[in-house]
């Protein structure tokens, strides 16, 4: 088809249309934006002036129409080579121009712009997007065409052209890329925020459903739990000595039997201690050997003394080494001529790596300060040297023990139960061995390790801590202990009676024994640490000494003593009177420390034979309780007397009475209020 030029209504300027079908269609003019149907124009009937070989040298009435279609950007862009001036044939120059930009860009002028290609040919308007013809003033203009929705090309050829001129006619925008940036980060961003709302929303309800599904807490075990621990401080601060922890510095070897002595106060000039160790006989003697011999000192001059045992192979000997700590300073040449010389008087030789290790027979010594040295076997000389830097620590079970002891007890012993069943043959005799397994049996499997302490100053005081086994707790290790020691005094009573001492002094001592043993269990107290059973004994002066010289008897006794027969028939010393009256004239030993009242009634009533029984409810009403705590120290006295004083006292005086009742042989322990309403006479325990 051919091109047509039309004239806008308005300003004339000339447009010129690429084909006829675009007739009939809504355009606008691209220089006043008027918008008009294209129609065809009135033809103009143009006559000659001059001849037509004649110049034209007067402008043309009508305006000149553009020849070819050019793209003008909006704004000028340095990417474009500038176009040679329009000089010679239109067609040749468009050529021209086509093929220079074609050189530019291969693939087409658009594409740096990132559009589609565009044909070589300027005038082939399905590939170029828009035309602009000149004007009569010299001017150009872009065509923007609209066309109605409704409204179908000739061919896909036009519609395509139609759509590339719209598409071209907008200047291109960087304000689209950086919205679409902005809106993306703003997107991206909010979706980041709602992912962590979410996150935190579903991590609170899963704390929440966790703390839902965890067991609620017992708060009476819990209020148990804060009881145990507050009575087993109330029980540590009983202790009549504050020291620190027993120190464990210079060891040649990892100690698994632990003892601590003070000899300066053991074997002190004071009647009480000197009663003491006598009553040990044959032990006493022993230890008191054992320090000269391995020290050089008398125990009067140590201060403090640790032995440990390393046990090793059962099939090998146990090491023993001891640390010395002196009262008073010592010089190094007098300890190398005198302290640890031989027996035949050699003086001991100085280690030639270190001067400070001094090498004699059997022991060897390492010189820490002028008051502080550690014996060791003689083959431990190099481990001594060692240890002066270094020293080997105990099992974390004894640790546990040590970090509850006090350097200022006058002896400690700590030990493993398994390595005293191990290793009994090194520890004791052979004729030892039985006790060593009832020993071992009596502690069972409950407990692992143990610590005894004693200090005697005007009472005997004596703790006894025991850690669990991986198989236990402290509350069973607890229970164990209370049974066992209930059942002491019956089982001790048991082996008594095979016994025939040859003089009546130990007849006398040995026969009271077990009720000495039932007076130590009456007057020891337990409580429950982190992870050990306290036992705390308190024992009258007096009680030490008779306690200590029974055992010594009833042990020198049972090692003559066959108990594979029979149990002899116990012979009745005293007759249990008929009356409970006169039953409450019986002498019993009252030495309580923190007993619970339903314990102390029940030892004096089997003391007498007498079965003692409590109203609890009648003690309710009354506000108070079976385990108020009872602390009484009166030696040897009737029951009746024991009896009164615990009714005496002050905190409930006058509200505690016993009813005696002669017919069933029993007494009852109840309040007057609950006495009187009953009708039941009130017996008087004050004459």
């Amino acid at each position: 088809m051919s091109s047509v030029t039309i004239y806008c209504p308005k300003c004339t300027a000339g447009l010129k249309l690429p084909n006829r079908s675009l007739l009939g269609r809504k355009g606008k003019c691209p220089k006043c934006e008027h918008r008009f149907i294209l129609e065809e124009p009135d033809e103009v009937q143009l006559e000659l002036a001059e001849p037509e070989s004649a110049p034209v040298a007067s402008k043309p009435a009508e305006p000149m129409v553009g020849t070819s279609a050019k793209w003008i950007p909006d704004e000028p862009s340095s990417d474009f080579p500038p176009l040679p001036a329009a000089t010679g044939n239109p067609r040749q120059q468009g050529q021209d121009v086509v093929r220079q930009q074609s050189e530019q860009f291969p693939f087409g002028r658009d594409s740096a712009f990132n559009e589609s290609p565009v044909a070589g040919n300027p005038f082939d308007f399905t590939a170029v997007a828009s035309n602009t013809p000149t004007t009569a003033g010299g001017s150009t203009h872009q065509l923007d065409l609209a066309i109605p929705a409704g409204a179908t090309s000739g061919s896909s050829s036009n519609s395509s052209v139609a759509s590339r001129v719209r598409g071209r006619r907008t200047p291109k925008s960087r304000t689209g890329p950086i919205a679409i940036g902005i809106g993306t980060a703003l997107f991206a961003f909010s979706m980041l925020g709602l992912w962590w709302q979410s996150n935190s929303n579903n991590a609170a309800v899963a704390q929440q459903n966790q703390k839902s599904q965890q067991p609620q807490k017992n708060a009476e075990w819990e209020q148990e739990k804060q009881e145990l621990a507050n009575s087993d401080v109330e029980a540590k601060s009983l202790s009549p000595t504050s020291g620190a922890n027993i120190p464990m510095d210079f060891l040649p070897f990892t100690p698994h039997l632990i003892c601590h002595l003070r000899p300066s106060e053991i074997w002190a000039a004071e009647r009480s201690k000197r009663e003491f160790i006598a009553t040990l006989g044959a032990l006493g003697q022993w230890l008191e050997a054992e320090i000269r011999e391995m020290t050089g000192f008398e125990p009067q001059e140590i201060e403090e003394l640790t032995f440990v045992v390393n046990f090793g192979p059962r099939t090998s000997k146990p090491d023993v080494a001891a640390v010395v700590r002196l009262q008073s300073e010592q010089a190094a040449s007098d300890l190398q001529l005198n302290r640890f010389a031989t027996k035949d008087g050699t003086p001991a030789s100085k280690l030639p790596s270190d001067g400070n290790v001094f090498e004699s027979d059997p022991y060897s010594y390492l010189v820490v300060d002028k008051k502080t040295f550690v014996v060791a076997p003689n083959s431990m000389s190099d481990l001594l040297s060692d240890a002066r830097s270094f020293s080997r620590e105990p099992s974390v079970e004894l640790e546990l023990l040590l970090e509850q002891s006090d350097r200022r007890r006058q002896s400690t012993l700590m030990f493993n139960v398994t390595n005293i069943d191990t290793h009994r043959e090194y520890i004791f005799d052979e004729d030892m061995w039985a006790f060593a397994d009832e020993f071992v049996l009596w502690f069972g499997k409950d407990v692992q390790t143990v610590s005894w302490s004693m200090h005697l100053d005007k009472d005997l005081f004596m703790e006894t801590l025991l850690h669990e086994s991986n198989e236990s707790s402290p509350l069973r290790v607890q229970k164990h202990a209370r049974l066992q020691l209930d059942k002491l005094p019956g089982l001790l009573e048991n082996k008594v009676r095979f016994m025939t001492p040859s003089t009546e002094g130990y007849r006398a001592m040995i026969g009271r024994f077990p009720a000495m043993m039932q007076a130590f269990v009456l007057g020891t107290t337990s409580s429950v640490g982190a992870s050990y059973v306290r036992l705390t004994t308190f024992l009258p002066d007096k009680a030490a000494a008779n306690l200590a010289a029974a055992s010594l008897f009833t042990w020198n006794q049972s090692v003559v003593t066959d108990f594979s027969g029979p149990s002899p028939t116990a012979a009745s010393a005293s007759a249990v009177p008929e009356l409970v009256v006169d039953r409450l004239q019986m002498p019993v030993i009252v030495d309580f420390r923190r007993m619970p009242l339903q314990e102390a009634f029940a030892y004096v009533g089997d003391e007498i034979k007498t079965p003692i029984s409590i109203n609890g409810d009648a003690l309710k009403l009354a506000g108070m309780t079976q385990n108020m705590p009872q602390t009484y120290d009166l030696g040897e006295v009737p029951a009746i007397k024991a009896l009164d004083a615990m009714l005496s006292n002050p905190d409930y005086k006058g509200m505690l009475v016993i009813v005696v009742d002669e017919a069933k042989k029993s007494i009852v322990l109840t309040t007057r209020v609950v006495a009187e309403q009953s009708g039941l006479t009130i017996f008087d325990t004050s004459k």
